[in-house]
């Protein structure tokens, strides 16, 4: 049979304000195209139901076309992803807009996780720190039984491309590869990764099920009761997936603009030499080290009034903050006690009056690339808090309006301590259990 298809890789764009800085990449999936993939039997398309919802006013919506014949021979996954890759560099995507936002269906979310892995290196980390977040809609991430099925009927290697992972090398690697980028991410971690899967089968069979779309997301997968194709044709915006999708890209959207400090918090090893030496208790292995950094990454933008609220999962029984340079103002604070011992200029020591896993900093300004450090001593004796965060507040220069958001602190592992700032859209107030413990002797020795 001859191949009269005409198609190759391109984008289309819908007419946008042009003060957007913000796109939506709609990407689709095997044997489909950029209109019948996303077009419900009532005819509504899903760019269309975004372009008229006022809740995304001021962003682009963008199409992307790749030739995926049923019976002949086209691209495979590898090539569409490097040329999406080569168009959106091509057309200066990354620079044009500040935040990018793909929702893939199926095979786009091969495509998409490509390029996104393809971004992971040093000379194009900025680009791909504009990817915000990905929405993979029933992506066969360790391939799906009925690819290889199809791959006998079919030309088209992308069906061989997606068949289970445990016999295909080509879905190991783009995995490994989508891990490593996850664990490289920096703080806030971007881009983000939500995933959807379908629960009704097609024809017979669930072609994605959870097991098959497995991979890592940020939270967990969500169902949606519709069948493979159906999943990305929402007849309306109050459509489950329309729901799902659009609150997963504006709430990362509010973190994105929020997000302008950077936060680690992180344990370390029993040395307390170079910094906190204390002495007059006896140390237990439920005692733990953890090192904490701030810093303000803008070159020309100042932060003033900044107020950290940290909620630790354990009580803290001693703490240091120190700042190099750049900073004004640095103090420890508290509810009931606001007393601190300043021993330089640039160092702050606290004994706790109590130990409390509530701890408050402040800092009148921290000037363009500004850092402080902090380490803290926390006793793990007990169950850790299950609402541990840190509430920021602070202000971009001499700008009225007060930026707040929220971080969650997740304990990894309570054998060793090992703790994680996740950050999180501010909704609403939130819960903040107090702990407190009767104070042992703690000394600073001399430092």
């Amino acid at each position: 049979m001859p191949d009269d298809t005409t198609s190759t890789g391109d984008l289309a764009f819908s007419s946008a304000p042009e003060s957007s800085d913000k796109l939506i990449v709609f990407v689709h999936g095997v044997f489909g195209d950029p209109v019948n993939s996303w077009t419900s039997q009532a005819g509504v398309t899903w760019p269309d139901l975004i372009k008229g919802d006022e809740r995304f006013r001021g962003f682009t919506v963008a199409t992307y076309r790749c030739d995926s014949p049923f019976l002949h021979r086209s691209s495979g996954i590898a090539e569409i992803t490097e040329r999406l890759l080569h168009q959106l560099e091509d057309q200066d995507i990354f620079g044009k807009f500040h935040e990018v936002y793909f929702i893939a269906h199926s095979m786009g979310g091969l495509v998409v996780k490509g390029v996104l892995v393809n971004l992971n290196r040093p000379s194009q980390i900025k680009k791909l720190r504009t990817v915000k977040a990905v929405l993979y809609i029933s992506t066969p991430a360790q391939g799906a039984n009925m690819a290889e099925v199809s791959s006998w009927l079919s030309a088209n290697p992308q069906l061989r491309d997606m068949q289970r992972a445990d016999f295909n090398s080509f879905l190991q690697a783009l995995e490994n590869q989508w891990q490593n980028l996850i664990r490289d991410r920096g703080t806030p971690p971007f881009p983000q990764s939500f995933c959807a899967y379908e629960t009704k089968p097609t024809h017979g069979v669930v072609i994605v099920n959870r097991i098959f779309a497995a991979t890592f997301c940020d939270q967990n997968p969500h169902p949606v009761d519709e069948d493979h194709s159906n999943i990305a044709k929402p007849s309306s915006r109050g459509s489950d997936i329309y729901i799902w999708a659009r609150a997963r890209i504006l709430d990362t959207s509010t973190l994105t603009q929020d997000a302008k400090l950077e936060y680690f918090l992180r344990k370390t090893r029993y040395n307390y030499r170079p910094g906190l030496d204390v002495e007059g208790v006896e140390w237990k292995e439920s005692y733990r080290e953890y090192e904490f950094t701030m810093r303000n990454p803008s070159k020309t933008e100042r932060v003033v009034d900044l107020r950290l609220r940290f909620a630790f999962p354990w009580p803290v029984i001693a703490s240091r903050l120190s700042c190099q340079e750049g900073c004004e103002g640095l103090a420890f604070t508290g509810i009931e006690d606001a007393s601190f011992k300043i021993e330089t200029q640039h160092q702050i020591t606290k004994l706790q009056g109590y130990w409390t896993n509530l701890i408050n900093i402040g800092a009148t300004t921290m000037f363009p690339e500004a850092v402080f450090r902090g380490k803290i001593i926390m006793t793990t004796e007990f169950p850790p808090s299950d609402s541990a965060s840190l509430t920021v507040g602070y202000r971009d220069g001499t700008d009225a309006n007060k930026k707040s958001f929220f971080h969650r602190i997740s304990v990894l592992d309570t054998a060793t301590g090992t703790v994680k700032i996740e950050p999180e859209p501010l909704k609403g107030k939130q819960k903040t259990s107090i702990q407190f413990m009767p104070k042992e002797p703690i000394e600073f020795k001399g430092r």
